[in-house]
């Protein structure tokens, strides 16, 4: 895309989303992904794999530079962040955390043992200044039971939070260890499950093969190890690569002209990762959107019977309380009237007192039927059977958000007035239009690239 072109859609972008959704989404005690910040920052990559698969070797030829130590036995038991600096400058974990110059204190949450195996390595290095590289350890042959500590932190996590963050995820195998097994399945099954869009999986090091058929067979195992938790009907791509430096000393014995062209796929995959990272997070806002306009309209409706039932119960101890004013000023002479007017006088005072609580019973009550409303006030939309499922799976994540904010704010702070629906409304033609039709040219412009 041109430069203009680019400016336009990062403005479009940041509009519907300053303008639109944040004032919604903070209204409605609704949380947006971090992947709706801005488009313009540095670009990600995340390496991923086994130790001696190639991810250190990968970063050194991108970089052209030996900055990462390599080796066949494990050299590295911690992530590294790879930025570029106008001076060379290794900062430890607690130092990187606390700079406000840099994106990294959402892992302070991971503690000191994490802190511990984290680095940040500034380098005045070319490659470094449009892209920031991640590594990260080795993954271990065992499993590991759930919230397993081996590591003294939770890897599984650490690696959702640094997947969320990057735009690229390239997860290396090598021909010593092509099964996903061990820690590399808790990876794909749980820390990856959610962002497999940006996962490339690279079998590296094919110039190491004797022949074909060792490449065959192995290239197979890695093929029926990944079928095996593969979400889709189809395989993923897999790119068979090599270091072009790093052949000359090793025996070469495999004709490697094919797989050079699928290096060169995965490097230019690098290469256009700014265009990915816009796609990305242009694709977050659309998430949100669709997401957000759920969770208001219901929370919406919900808030406006609630008003309605708070105005009913306020009306009705108010009548009460004039019926017995009335009662006692112009019947005061007869003592049934007298009783009357006291006990509708006590009857709407209780009304008043004893609101909050009818009001949490009858919030409680559209909790509960929260399934039943939504296919009431979706119901044209789920008539459409291409379109029903999608947002039924729409509404599944978004439930427990919905359930946690009524519940949390109580019947008073759910927001009722009816200007909202104009503002709902809005964001669903953002949703259904405006956002796509910016991700169609944004993806258009990947495709030329």
């Amino acid at each position: 895309m041109s430069e203009i072109a680019i400016e336009k859609t990062d403005q479009a972008i940041e509009q519907l989303r300053d303008q639109l959704l944040r004032p919604m989404a903070l209204k409605f005690g609704f949380p947006l992904s971090k992947r709706t910040g801005q488009t313009t920052s540095v670009p990600t990559v995340l390496c991923l794999g086994n130790h001696s698969s190639g991810k250190s070797s990968f970063i050194n030829h991108w970089i052209g530079q030996q900055v990462q130590h390599t080796g066949v036995a494990p050299t590295d038991d911690g992530f590294t962040v790879l930025i570029y600096g106008d001076a060379r400058n290794d900062m430890d974990g607690r130092t990187a955390v606390v700079d406000p110059h840099l994106p990294l204190r959402v892992f302070e949450q991971f503690g000191k043992q994490f802190l511990d195996h984290l680095k940040l390595k500034k380098i005045p290095l070319q490659p470094l200044r449009d892209l920031c590289l991640i590594d990260s350890p080795g993954l271990l042959a065992h499993a590991g039971a759930p919230g397993d500590l081996s590591r003294g932190y939770d890897f599984p996590a650490v690696v959702r939070e640094f997947a969320s963050h990057a735009d690229l995820i390239i997860f290396f195998f090598d021909p010593d260890k092509p099964g996903i097994i061990g820690e590399s399945l808790r990876i794909f099954s749980d820390a990856l499950a959610d962002v497999m869009y940006k996962v490339l999986i690279v079998f590296n090091k094919v110039d190491t093969f004797a022949d074909v058929r060792d490449f065959a067979r192995t290239y197979g195992a890695l093929c029926w190890n990944l079928s095996r938790i593969a979400r889709t009907k189809d395989m993923p791509h897999i790119y068979c690569t090599f270091i072009q430096e790093l052949v000359s000393s090793r025996q070469k014995q495999i004709d490697l002209v094919d797989f050079l062209k699928s290096t060169e796929e995965l490097e230019h995959e690098v290469s256009r990762v700014g265009t990915r990272r816009r796609s990305n997070v242009i694709g977050a806002v659309l998430d949100a959107a669709r997401c957000l306009r759920l969770h208001a309209t219901i929370c919406q409706h919900v808030g406006m019977r609630l008003m309605v039932a708070r105005l009913g119960l306020w009306l009705l101890g108010g009548l009460m309380a004039a019926v017995s004013v009335w009662l006692l000023l112009y019947h005061r002479s007869q003592t049934v009237w007298i009783v009357t007017a006291v006990t509708l006088l006590l009857t709407g005072i209780g009304l008043w007192i004893g609101s909050r609580g009818l009001l949490r019973k009858l919030l409680q009550r559209y909790v509960s039927r929260l399934d039943a409303l939504f296919h009431d006030l979706f119901h044209r939309e789920l008539l459409e059977q291409s379109h029903s499922r999608f947002l039924e799976g729409l509404w599944e994540s978004v439930k427990p958000k919905t359930i946690k904010f009524l519940q949390t704010v109580g019947p008073s702070g759910i927001p009722y007035s009816p200007l909202w629906r104009s503002r709902i409304r809005k964001l669903r033609r953002a949703a259904d239009n405006e956002i796509p039709q910016i991700l169609n040219r944004v993806q258009q412009e990947k495709t030329k690239a």
